[in-house]
C-alpha cells in the first residue's frame, strides 16, 4: 500500500515556519501510516518543486539545515523510489486497462486524488486548510475507452492530512491489510473466507475466474463486494439499507425489470429464482453486480459480476 500526495493542498505560507509546520504534520502522518502498512509516498513530477513560503520550496526544504536531517532524508527517499511519480503510475494503469482517466475535485484536476482511487489507497494532503480536515473526498471520475465511449462517476477516496485522521481509518487499513484477493480463482474457491455474508450463485464463477488480479476491474470487483460484506457484518435491522454502504446502490427501473426479467431472475444455491435487480457498479466501463438483499437472514446473495445487461 502506498500513500499519493494530494498536490492540491500546496500552498503559500505567509513565512518559512509555517510552511515547517506543515511539513512537520505531514511528516507525522507518513511515519504514522508506515507504522500502520503504507510503504512509500507517491507524488507528482513537480513535487520538489512546490512552495511552502514565499522564496522557500519543497526543494529548499530538503535542504534546510534548520530542519533535522532524518525528516529530510525520509522525504527524499519516500518521494523518490520508482516508479517515482503519479504520472507515471496513472499512465501505466491506464495502458493495462486501455483507458484514460480525468480526476477532477470540485473542477481542479486532481491526479493524487486520482492515483490513490484507481489504486484503492489513501491520499495525503498538507494539514493547512480546513478543507483538508476531513477522512473522505468525492472525486469526479471521467473514463474514455479505445472506441471513444466516456462515462463518468463520483468515488470517494480516503484521505489524511492529520495523524488522528489515520486513528478513524483504522478499520479501513486493518481490512485492506487483511484481505488479500490475488485473482479471480481464488476469490471463487474462498469465496466463503473473504465474503462470509454473501452468498455467490454458480454463474459468478465463470464471471471472475478469468481475472488474473492486476486489473482495474478486478480492484473495483473486490472493493464492491467487500463493502457488501462490511455491510452485512453490521445489518441489524429487518430492511435492506443502501444508504450504509460507501458506492451508489441502485435498483433497475420497471422498465429495464420489464425488459431484462430473464437476465435478471438467477437461481441461486438454494435452488431458489430471485430477481437481483439491486446492483452496484464498478470500473473501467459500465460494470454491474447485481445482488439481492435477503432481509429476514440478513445475507446478501450475488447474482451477476459483469458489463452492464443490455
Amino acid at each position: 500500500m502506498d500513500l499519493f500526495f494530494n498536490e492540491l493542498s500546496v500552498k503559500e505560507g505567509p513565512n518559512k515556519q509555517t510552511g515547517r509546520r506543515w511539513m512537520n504534520v505531514l511528516i507525522e502522518v507518513f511515519k504514522k501510516a508506515s507504522s500502520m502498512g503504507f510503504k512509500e509516498l507517491k507524488t507528482t513530477v513537480d513535487f520538489f518543486n512546490f512552495p511552502l513560503a514565499p522564496a522557500y520550496s519543497l526543494y529548499d526544504w530538503s535542504n534546510d539545515q534548520t530542519i533535522d536531517r532524518e525528516s529530510r532524508i525520509l522525504v527524499k527517499t519516500k518521494a523518490l523510489k520508482a516508479p517515482f511519480f503519479i504520472e507515471q503510475l496513472v499512465e501505466q494503469r491506464d495502458n493495462e486497462s486501455h483507458l484514460l482517466h480525468e480526476f477532477k475535485y470540485k473542477d481542479q484536476r486532481a491526479a493524487g486524488f486520482g492515483a490513490a482511487y484507481l489504486f484503492d489507497s489513501l491520499a495525503v494532503s498538507l494539514a493547512n486548510a480546513g478543507e483538508w480536515d476531513k477522512t473522505s473526498v468525492e472525486l469526479l471520475v471521467t473514463q474514455i475507452s479505445e472506441e471513444g465511449q466516456l462515462t463518468e462517476s463520483i468515488e470517494c477516496v480516503n484521505h489524511a492530512s492529520k495523524p488522528e485522521h489515520l486513528d478513524l481509518l483504522s478499520q479501513w487499513i486493518s481490512k485492506k491489510k487483511r484481505v488479500n484477493i490475488p485473482n479471480g480463482k481464488l476469490l471463487w474457491l474462498k469465496r466463503k473466507e473473504y465474503f462470509p455474508h454473501l452468498i455467490l450463485c454458480k454463474n459468478i464463477e465463470n464471471q471472475v475466474s478469468s481475472f488474473s488480479g492486476g486489473e482495474l476491474e478486478f480492484y473495483q470487483i473486490t472493493k464492491r463486494l467487500l463493502e457488501l460484506e462490511d455491510f452485512c457484518s453490521t445489518w441489524t435491522t429487518d430492511l435492506f439499507t443502501p444508504g450504509n454502504i460507501p458506492s451508489k446502490i441502485t435498483q433497475e427501473s420497471d422498465s429495464r425489470i420489464s425488459k431484462f426479467k430473464d437476465e435478471l431472475t438467477i437461481i441461486c444455491p438454494d435452488g431458489e429464482a430471485r430477481l437481483f435487480s439491486w446492483h452496484s457498479r464498478f470500473t473501467p466501463g459500465a460494470g454491474r453486480i447485481h445482488f439481492f438483499p435477503d432481509n429476514s437472514k440478513r445475507l446478501i446473495y450475488i447474482g451477476y459480476i459483469g458489463p452492464k445487461i443490455q
